[in-house]
Parts: structure tokens; C-alpha cells; sequence
């Protein structure tokens, strides 16, 4: 009587499933196939495998969208006044509203990669041999919280009287979001620029993504950059630098 066994690996880079079958018997014997590609669900996958080529795109996403929706918040949020504006919120009501939840949800995401705060399979900044002034962190890191209470979660916290009541921590209480957003913008922009500027392999990379950010977050009609953009663009990018 035999046993099938087979192990499938994930190359990232490439997106390929390799998979390595080998037959076992009572009496020992083992055939081994060579490794092929095939269209099969992944079936193991070791959560560490996935290369920082990989990783950088869904850096770029989020920094690309969070630019994005915050140059639509400047646009139709409450500080903005022009024809666009009321054009917008005609089209799309409650326009400023989908718009600052997006800023807001990206930056999220980025807060946590910059503090490096997560678990063994998020993609965090120390990944890349990065890293940030102390202050921008710890300026980034108030924000966290408040983020997750308003707009994460339903919780007993966003409630006033509930938080005078029993919260003994800011961190519960609501920002204003027309006064606060444009800052937290303001500091993860910081975040990536401070990221890009000590010396080292993936310095290049962070500082064409500040560059790109900042610009589309100040213009609307910025084209944002081809080799920044699709998995595959970005990746031959990064191997034209031996990354």
C-alpha cells in the first residue's frame, strides 16, 4: 500500500506554484519528481516568503491612495472653496465624507508600518533596513487609536457622554478631522521622506515614492509615475536596481 504526499511552494516573486510529489511505500522506496509549475491552489505557504520586491508594491498602494483621496479631500473637504467643490458634492453627496474615510483608512495601515507595529506576516518599515525620526513616530502613533475608535469600530467610545463618563484616556476622544487630517497627511509624507533619506539599497525607491506622493497629493492632474505603478512595473524597476 502507498501514500501520496505532496508539498507545494510559493515562489512571490515570480508568482509561480511549484510543486515537488514524491511517492512513499511500505518497503521505503521514494520517486522523486522535479519540481513543476502547475495551477493548483497554494496548498503551504511559509508566511516569511514573500520578498521585499513583493512587499514594496503594497507600500506603494498605500501611499499612492492615501495621496490620492487626500488631494480629493483638499478638494472637497471644508477647508476648499470653488465651483469644483459644489460640483462634486452634487454629483456624489456626501462626497467629503467617502473622501476623508479613505485618507483616514490608509493611513491607518501606514501608521502601523512605520511604527513597526504588527505581526510576523505584515510588511513593516524595519523589513527594508528603514526608519524614521523618533518624534514623526510618536506623533504618528497618537493617531492610531482615535482612528480605530471612530471609524474601525462601533464602539461605547465614540459616544460623548460615554467618554466623559468613564475614559481617562485621549486616545478615546474624537479628533476634528477638518483640523487634523491635513497634519496626519503632513506627517506620514514626513514619515516617507525621513524613510528615504539615510543612505543604503532601498533609498532610491523611498525617495521617488515621496516624490510621487507629494505631488499627487498637491495636484489633481499629476500622472503618476509607470514604473510605480502596475506589480510588474514596479518589480523590473527594482531588479533594474539589483533590488
Amino acid at each position: 500500500m502507498s501514500q501520496d504526499i505532496r508539498f507545494t511552494f510559493y515562489s512571490s516573486r515570480r508568482n509561480r506554484v511549484l510543486l515537488l510529489e514524491f511517492r512513499s511505500a511500505i518497503t521505503n522506496r521514494e520517486f522523486l519528481r522535479e519540481p513543476h509549475e502547475v495551477n493548483s491552489p497554494i496548498m503551504f505557504r511559509n508566511p516569511s516568503s514573500l520578498d521585499l520586491g513583493e512587499a514594496f508594491v503594497h507600500v506603494i498602494n498605500e501611499h499612492r491612495w492615501l495621496a490620492a483621496s487626500a488631494c480629493s479631500w483638499n478638494l472637497v473637504g471644508p477647508k476648499a472653496h470653488s465651483r469644483l467643490k459644489t460640483e462634486a458634492h452634487d454629483l456624489l453627496p456626501n462626497i467629503d465624507v467617502a473622501a476623508l474615510d479613505s485618507v483616514l483608512l490608509h493611513a491607518r495601515a501606514l501608521i502601523d508600518f512605520y511604527s513597526n507595529h504588527g505581526k510576523p506576516q505584515d510588511i513593516l518599515l524595519r523589513n527594508f533596513g528603514r526608519s524614521i525620526a523618533v518624534g514623526v513616530e510618536a506623533a504618528l502613533v497618537l493617531y492610531k487609536r482615535p482612528i480605530e475608535v471612530h471609524l474601525l469600530h462601533i464602539t461605547n467610545w465614540r459616544d460623548r457622554g460615554y467618554r466623559l463618563a468613564y475614559s481617562q484616556s485621549a486616545a478615546t476622544l474624537r479628533p476634528d478631522w477638518n483640523q487634523k487630517t491635513s497634519r496626519l497627511v503632513r506627517l506620514l509624507h514626513s514619515a516617507l521622506r525621513s524613510a528615504a533619506s539615510a543612505p543604503g539599497d532601498w533609498r532610491a525607491p523611498f525617495k521617488e515614492l515621496y516624490s510621487a506622493s507629494k505631488n499627487r497629493c498637491r495636484e489633481k492632474s499629476f500622472v503618476w509615475p509607470k514604473h510605480l505603478g502596475e506589480s510588474s512595473d514596479v518589480l523590473e524597476y527594482l531588479d533594474s536596481l539589483n533590488l
